[in-house]
């Protein structure tokens, strides 16, 4: 785990802009658009969301992310304070309870969506967690990589429709994928399926974290082969001072001792949110890539190593989702519609 880690942040990608991409210059009118961004009730989805509504003047955003007690409304202020008042205005926001560890919340939350608007032209699957301690989801996947891979990937199941029938009106439609260098922390093959229905304790947080982004990386790659009229697309944000970040300094005596280099290998959330909002406007993305911050194509990944890997990736899920629809189970969805 500590060779993994620090090998990732000694030789992984650097936070360079190497594109060069200024959000309120170059993000084009998103207008009569409609935004699904999953976390963006934390710092990097949080500005993703204020940069697009500010310069692109979407029609509406979804901010989905974990139930609360006011039904998202403290969210949502933190959002369109920060906006200019035109912008507040002009684009409507809209809380959507979303707990990705819980395929019941996953089809609830699709559901309500759905019922909410008749369009959806950008998906920006920007959640994530990376645990310390081992654990299960609620249909008892590998914590991380049910949150993670598994709960975006169905929650993109029960969306693609909505995007495909988007498509023939509008054909800028795309699906941004939040991975990160820490694919690199991956375990020998990428993924180890036979562990994935465990809490995985012996192959640690990080190779876990890995493990799920490099999943990732390969759900853009069988999106674009899917689905040929959407753009999909896998970005690293860059290394960004977070609350993820913080939770392992506390955790991990490695990244404490970096802690008087940070400043030189962390960017601020304002940067670390640029590549994903370039993937989610610029016309130069290419469906199917991964990009290193910001816009640069990133060839040395196991995606792009093995053919197959991406492949079996797909299949595998599409035989553990299959059947999954919305408003189908145990009926938790439908009782929280």
């Amino acid at each position: 785990m500590s060779l993994s880690l620090i090998k990732v942040s000694l030789f992984g990608s650097s936070n360079a802009t190497t594109k060069n991409f200024t959000p309120s210059k170059d993000i084009p009118s998103l207008s009569d658009r409609v935004l699904l961004i999953t976390g963006a009730a934390g710092d990097l989805g949080r500005q993703t969301a204020i940069d697009l509504a500010s310069y692109g003047r979407p029609s509406q955003i979804f901010i989905a992310d974990l139930p609360r007690p006011d039904e998202g409304a403290s969210a949502l202020e933190a959002i369109r304070s920060a906006l200019p008042e035109d912008a507040r205005n002009a684009v409507t926001l809209t809380y959507l309870p979303l707990d990705l560890s819980s395929f019941a919340s996953i089809r609830s939350a699709a559901s309500k969506f759905l019922s909410a608007s008749p369009r959806l032209d950008t998906l920006i699957l920007n959640a994530g967690i990376m645990p310390v301690t081992p654990g299960t989801t609620t249909e008892g996947y590998e914590i991380t990589f049910g949150v993670n891979y598994l709960g975006h990937a169905l929650l993109t199941r029960l969306l693609t429709p909505t995007m495909l029938s988007t498509a023939k009106s509008q054909p800028d439609v795309r699906i941004v994928i939040v991975a990160s260098e820490g694919h690199g922390m991956a375990p020998k093959g990428g993924v180890q399926y036979s562990s994935l229905k465990t809490p995985c304790e012996k192959m640690g947080a990080f190779r876990r974290y890995g493990q799920s982004k490099i999943a990732l990386i390969g759900l853009a790659r069988e999106l674009a082969r899917e689905y040929p009229v959407i753009k999909a697309a896998a970005i690293h944000p860059g290394r960004i001072s977070t609350g993820i970040s913080t939770e392992l300094t506390e955790k991990y005596r490695f990244i404490r001792m970096s802690g008087p280099i940070s400043r030189w290998t962390t960017t601020t959330v304002e940067m670390g949110a640029r590549n994903q909002i370039w993937a989610a406007t610029s016309g130069d993305v290419v469906s199917g890539k991964y990009y290193i911050p910001t816009g640069i194509e990133d060839k040395k990944t196991l995606v792009d190593k093995d053919a197959s890997f991406s492949k079996k990736l797909w299949e595998w899920t599409e035989n553990e989702l299959k059947g999954i629809e919305i408003g189908q189970g145990n009926g938790e969805a439908d009782e929280t519609m």
